[in-house]
């Protein structure tokens, strides 16, 4: 379906935070520590960066001139802009299904030791299948 033009910003933006806040948490799973239980909510996340807009360029891009043909420069890849806030991002243009990257602080867990499975029957069992 279409969204409402009304809720649109508010659609990107949650779709900024919730994205963010899953990487997140994923983040942390991957590296063995366990989220506090109001960890998602404490999550502070700053320094957002989004590429850069594409710019609309000519059709044509090649020259003839005599029998040689003469190229357009490739322009090196623009830098990332980076914004304090999502809200600045998001007046910056960022769109839903573009790549950002963000800093996240707050980040509260508790490191997980790894599992003995020797100690255990059922956890070598699993091991096992």
């Amino acid at each position: 379906g279409t969204i409402p033009p009304h809720l649109l910003p508010t659609y990107k933006a949650f779709a900024m935070d919730e994205v963010a806040r899953e990487a997140i948490l994923e983040a942390m799973q991957q590296n063995n520590i366990r989220p506090f239980e109001n960890a998602r909510e404490e999550m502070e996340i700053k320094e957002i960066s989004i590429p850069p807009r594409k710019s609309k360029k000519k059709k044509g891009g090649k020259k003839k001139k005599g029998a040689a043909i003469i190229e357009a420069e490739e322009e090196a890849a623009p830098a990332w802009l980076t914004f304090d806030t999502m809200k600045e991002a998001l007046k910056a243009g960022w769109e839903p299904g573009e790549s950002f990257s963000f800093v996240a602080t707050s980040c509260r867990g508790q490191k997980l030791k790894d599992i003995d499975t020797e100690a255990s029957e059922s956890l070598a069992a699993l091991k096992n299948e």
